[in-house]
């Protein structure tokens, strides 16, 4: 019986070396062999799959010529760490404690590049890794697994290389109107359309040029607000474009606004009286036709206000936004406007702060869009 029960467990343990040995799975890719000068440089991908845990896995990759000559790789090691801790035993007892190798887990992939001397014989070389498994009961060679072969090292003849004339590009030549529209945002290239409405005056506020006017007025002021350095610079803009060769004023837009203090119609009268003001003032100071402008008038710039709110800190403005954003201007059925209900807010104080902050920028010919195109 004790030799029975003796045979049955070597057998059990050359069956766990047996399946350690099928489990084991080697799987590479990205495989690179390449020369650079006198070197030769070696890369590629390599993960173990289905090792058993109690086994080491040394793979070596050989590069082999046809002549018979090879150069063997540093190894790489798999293994778990209790296979580890046996290996690092015996080499500590067999080797004198020399220092143990890296291992890595089952199922890693490992990044592998080796850099070696190229020697003649390496033109139409092969690669392959060789394998082999050591564990409690067994230690076997895997079959080899090919990675390359046949592999080209010879660096080519370099081919001299014409030398062409070096290409000067045509300068670039800029319109009159195009170097002007670098430095004046006001100045827009015209494509054959234009945007009046009011979400388009919010949408170019920091870009479009503004003539401000006090409060229930539309006579064009120079002396109000630092208007006449606005109006001269305008006015020398739109001279030079129209005495240019190479340009030439194609339309300007002008679009008048208010602010939301006043009732709705006196506002609307206030804006469009405002557009007309200004291209009339353009005109007299310029010998350009009427027929180029187009007059716009969108009342109240709400869309503007708005974009004010939101770009500041002032109390109360996320209310002001919601009411903006979701109030009518006015509701007939429940006889209340977007305006009163910003009165109501803070006991008045949020209405001040805007009418003294953010009313005077919307009392404007709001939007003056200056469009040219090439002239040939």
């Amino acid at each position: 019986m004790k030799y029975c029960v003796l045979l049955c467990g070597l057998l059990l343990m050359q069956a766990v070396g047996l399946s350690a040995k099928e489990r084991a799975r080697l799987q590479a890719d990205d495989v690179d062999i390449s020369r650079s000068g006198d070197s030769v440089h070696v890369s590629f991908r390599l993960k173990v799959e289905r090792l058993a845990k109690d086994y080491i896995l040394r793979v070596t990759p050989l590069l082999y010529g046809k002549d018979g000559q090879q150069a063997v790789l540093p190894p790489l090691e798999y293994g778990s760490r209790t296979a580890q801790i046996v290996e690092w035993r015996e080499k500590r007892v067999k080797e004198k404690r020399k220092s143990a190798s890296a291992y890595h887990k089952s199922g890693e992939e490992v990044a592998y590049t080796f850099v070696l001397p190229y020697g003649e014989w390496m033109n139409g070389a092969s690669l392959r890794l060789d394998a082999k498994s050591k564990g409690c009961c067994s230690e076997e060679m895997l079959p080899p697994v090919l990675l390359a072969e046949d592999v080209a090292l010879i660096v080519p003849v370099e081919q001299p290389v014409p030398v062409m004339p070096e290409l000067v590009p045509a300068p670039v030549v800029e319109s009159v109107a195009e170097q002007l529209a670098q430095e004046n945002t006001f100045l827009e290239e015209w494509t054959g359309s234009t945007r009046s409405d009011e979400a388009a005056v919010a949408d170019d506020t920091e870009t479009a040029m503004a003539i401000h006017f006090p409060i229930g007025k539309w006579d064009v002021l120079p002396d109000y607000e630092d208007n006449h350095i606005a109006l001269d610079h305008l006015v020398s803009v739109l001279d030079k474009i129209a005495g240019a060769e190479d340009s030439r004023i194609a339309r300007i837009l002008v679009v008048g606004a208010a602010s939301p203090d006043g009732s709705a119609k006196l506002n609307e009268y206030l804006a469009g009286k405002r557009a007309q003001a200004l291209t009339d003032y353009i005109t007299s100071h310029t010998a350009l036709s009427p027929s180029l402008f187009e007059i716009s008038n969108i009342g109240v710039a709400w869309n503007a206000l708005r974009a004010l709110v939101a770009d500041s800190d002032m109390a109360g403005k996320q209310q002001v936004l919601n009411i903006i954003d979701t109030v009518p201007v006015w509701d007939a059925t429940k006889n209340v406007g977007r305006l009163g209900l910003i009165m109501q807010l803070n006991q008045g104080k949020t209405y001040e702060y805007m009418k003294r902050h953010f009313f005077p920028k919307l009392r404007n010919a709001g939007y003056i869009k200056v469009f040219y195109e090439a002239q040939l």
